[in-house]
């Protein structure tokens, strides 16, 4: 069995929405990007993959508010709030003070990603668009010192994006999970000390 269906498999025998769980466990092992208590906001968090092992590392006194434009089956855990909304409405920051007042969030993270449509400068420039929108969101709701995760795709605008995560953040680092399939120009940035 290849290892990318082994991870498909894993998922479904531990009823876990996604293989993408195993993604953020790897990145969260290696960097230690959660701590019981955290308050964590999940972009782009459809089907619930992330949101899974965030609601479990962080403990019942923390919360993640998972945030997608696709409806994503409700959750039994009492640490998680979902927030069906595209993240370039001008509401999306009203909606997450909603549910969080005036505090601010530990962490940011994201697996968002464009529907791929195969033509590399059209996917290039829309994740780099969603990454603009997402550290927009940072700069309202991340608190100062907080950490980000975020995908985007090899190549062009990586430059531009190193630059602005830089302006923002103490320590930028970039991953490719072991479960990223190997033919995927995915890969992450994780960040850390939010200005």
């Amino acid at each position: 069995m290849k290892k990318r269906d082994i991870y498909t498999e894993l998922a479904k025998r531990y009823d876990l929405r996604s293989r993408a769980y195993f993604k953020i466990k790897d990145i969260d092992n290696r960097y230690k990007i959660f701590k019981s208590g955290d308050y964590v906001i999940d972009i782009g968090a459809a089907p619930g993959g992330w949101i899974k092992y965030i609601a479990k590392v962080i403990g019942f006194d923390g919360k993640v508010i998972g945030v997608d434009i696709k409806e994503i089956e409700p959750f039994n855990e009492p640490n998680v709030e979902v927030i069906i909304e595209d993240i370039f409405s001008e509401e999306i920051i009203k909606k997450l003070r909603s549910k969080l007042g005036e505090k601010k969030v530990d962490v940011i993270v994201s697996d968002a990603s464009p529907n791929i449509t195969g033509v590399y400068e059209i996917d290039t420039q829309v994740i780099f668009d969603i990454n603009k929108r997402i550290l927009y969101i940072c700069d309202k709701m991340l608190k100062h010192g907080g950490s980000l995760v975020v995908k985007t795709f090899e190549g062009k605008h990586e430059h531009t994006l190193i630059r602005l995560l830089k302006k923002r953040f103490k320590i930028v680092r970039k991953y490719k999970p072991k479960i990223s399939r190997k033919r995927s120009s995915e890969t992450y940035y994780i960040c850390f000390g939010f200005r």
